[in-house]
């Protein structure tokens, strides 16, 4: 779903807060930034140090959240921001920054037309999962199902809309959003796919055999993972931090969530994947 500069519709500056990562490059970029916003009258409710909890009463009135860092400060803001519904708009000064929107020079030689509101306002899935009678957190890239004992396999069976799919043994399984198409579940062998569209893609880490290979089956769908017995326990991993040990004979069901994430952007739409196929090594900031 898009929406056009809602956030700065009312000819004030905005009021925002950011999320800035730990590495020093970020860290000196704030200061910089700090003086141009602030001589430009936005007004910055807060700051937010990875591994800080946000104000909520900051976030309630704030009109959209700025992260200085790479994809694991978006991670973090989202956790932090989605349910209130509040817009990402994402600087790299990460590695690779494939959620992230604008380069930092680039979003200076831009901030004038995103105070005119010359934006879209984009809405990207999530997926919750379930253990037991537990409701896990929402993800924005992807849930991993992975085995407890390195070197050791799991053997799960699939089933998507209670309808049998496959029993492979292996070291795990990603099931992704669309944006988290180009992380984990690409390295995997996994298809990358616009985030345009409402899917999940279930991506299984070296299966053995090759007994089954990704799939991506409709956002409405449920898909529910069984442990079997007779291998390795299995960790659960949301958006690369461990949840919980799921145990041989335990069920996982994923399905999208409620939450969604929303992003400002003033790219294209398909930006993302040109990033994604021009990658060469690490060093992609400040490609188009």
């Amino acid at each position: 779903m898009n929406s056009e500069g809602e956030a700065l519709r009312y000819g004030t500056p905005p009021k925002i807060i950011i999320f800035v990562s730990p590495r020093e490059e970020a860290n000196k970029y704030l200061e910089r930034l700090k003086r141009i916003l602030t001589e430009r009258g936005w007004e910055i409710l807060q700051i937010v140090r990875l591994g800080k909890n946000v104000d909520k009463g900051s976030l309630m009135v704030c009109d959209f959240v700025l992260t200085l860092g790479g994809d694991g400060t978006i991670l973090y803001a989202s956790r932090e921001v989605s349910k209130y519904g509040k817009p990402i708009l994402g600087i790299n000064l990460g590695r690779v920054g494939l959620l992230t929107e604008l380069s930092p020079e680039e979003f200076l030689e831009k901030i004038d037309g995103i105070e005119r509101g010359e934006f879209r306002v984009v809405e990207t899935m999530k997926i919750i999962a379930r253990v037991s009678n537990e409701m896990l957190q929402p993800v924005l890239n992807e849930y991993v199902l992975m085995t407890s004992k390195p070197g050791k396999i799991i053997g799960l069976q699939i089933f998507v809309d209670e309808e049998f799919i496959a029993k492979v043994l292996c070291d795990g399984l990603i099931v992704s959003t669309p944006i988290g198409s180009t992380s984990y579940a690409l390295s995997a062998g996994g298809p990358v796919v616009s985030d345009q569209i409402e899917a999940m893609i279930i991506v299984p880490i070296a299966p053995l055999y090759r007994a089954m290979y990704p799939l991506l089956v409709p956002s409405r769908s449920i898909i529910k993972v069984k442990i079997e017995t007779g291998w390795a326990d299995a960790w659960l991993i949301a958006d690369g931090n461990i949840i919980r040990k799921v145990k041989k004979g335990c069920e996982v069901v994923f399905k999208r969530a409620d939450e969604k994430a929303r992003f400002i952007r003033v790219r294209h739409s398909l930006s993302r994947i040109r990033k994604v196929m021009s990658l060469v090594g690490l060093n992609v900031r400040g490609k188009p």
